[in-house]
């Protein structure tokens, strides 16, 4: 049965006319038509989401793959949300529960998270346990997946050191404590005194400042000269080279980010005469090797490490969404915390 409400409008951060190397100049809040529901769909509104990486990288026009067919489209890759309306058919789920929606319904289009209501299929929602906050929950997929899906990968045996850059991001708490819960011990990166004891209390085994130390002298006394059995790097530039260093011979270095360069420095060394493996780890890739039952058993697994507090993401500061600008900007400053989120404006 169509709606029968009268239309409304709702606030969305829009790309308007194309991307723009300064995120800070690239976006407009904007009120769009709220869409109704149609067969087989939930009208969600949403109430928090993060503010990622990945989305100002989609702002700035970093992912090729990402070109919309046109403008204007709205930002946003996750976030979490209740149920306003339902559809025809309808019956899995009701209007009051809170749901993590796919954004992938309309991929390219205007369906991203920052805004105030989004459609989804209904079979499409995972449903969000009430031991969960919003916070948490608005993170559920982006970094814990890409974690889990890492750890999955490199199939490192238990006891053995896996060593990462950027620790200290949120992405990096998220692997020390999946990775404490099997058995995998880490070495972990930072430029900062100040997180090594914060990093250990959530069960990191070693935390190095890399400005300061020999990362390969100390992962060699740490491992008994064998150095790690594998390594991830988020970061780019110069560091994938100090991670691949920290890595033992026919060991596995997974690259996925570029948070400080688009551009490898590497020598030959490593990959010559030890015979290092460097490759590439996207997500979505990794997700097209899994059938549709075994989505829906990563995603149990995750929620359920959620719900047990094994994983749990570090929030950092909220803006509302009229000051979007305000939460790019400090999601870019150098150690602002835990991740910074979009919420409603009052």
């Amino acid at each position: 049965m169509a709606s029968s409400r009268k239309s409304s409008t709702h606030k969305a951060v829009q790309l308007l006319h194309g991307f723009n190397d300064d995120p800070l100049k690239a976006c407009s809040l904007v009120e769009k038509v709220t869409p109704v529901p149609g067969k087989d769909e939930v009208l969600i509104h949403m109430l928090c989401r993060p503010v990622h990486p990945s989305d100002v990288g989609a702002i700035q026009g970093h992912f090729p793959h990402f070109v919309p067919k046109k403008f204007p489209i709205t930002i946003g890759i996750e976030g979490v949300g209740k149920i306003s309306e339902v559809g025809e058919n309808v019956t899995n789920v009701k209007v009051g529960q809170r749901v993590y929606p796919s954004m992938s319904k309309t991929a390219g289009a205007d369906q991203g998270s920052w805004q105030e209501y989004v459609v989804a299929t209904a079979l499409g929602v995972i449903l969000i346990p009430d031991s969960v906050s919003d916070e948490s929950a608005s993170q559920f997929f982006a970094n814990p997946w890409t974690v889990y899906s890492m750890i999955e990968t490199l199939q490192v045996p238990k006891g053995e050191y896996v060593i990462q850059s950027a620790a200290a991001s949120v992405s990096g708490r998220m692997f020390i404590q999946l990775a404490k819960h099997k058995g995998i011990k880490t070495v972990n990166l930072v430029r900062r005194d100040s997180q090594i004891e914060e990093l250990k209390a959530i069960g990191a085994d070693e935390v190095i400042n890399y400005t300061k130390e020999d990362v390969v002298d100390r992962v060699k006394q740490l491992t008994g000269g064998k150095l790690a059995y594998a390594g991830i790097d988020c970061v780019c530039g110069d560091m994938t080279q100090l991670v691949a260093s920290s890595v033992r011979t026919s060991g596995e270095v997974l690259l996925y980010g570029f948070l400080e360069s688009m551009v490898l420095k590497m020598e030959c060394m490593d990959f010559v005469r030890r015979n290092v493996r460097l490759q590439g780890h996207s997500l979505a890739v990794w997700m097209q090797t899994l059938s549709p039952t075994e989505k829906q058993e990563v995603a149990q697994i995750i929620m359920g490490l959620f719900e047990k507090k094994i994983i749990h993401p570090l929030s950092g500061e909220k803006f509302p969404l009229s000051k979007f600008n305000q939460a790019i900007a400090k999601s870019q400053e150098d150690g602002h915390g835990g991740k910074v989120l979009l919420v409603n404006d009052e």
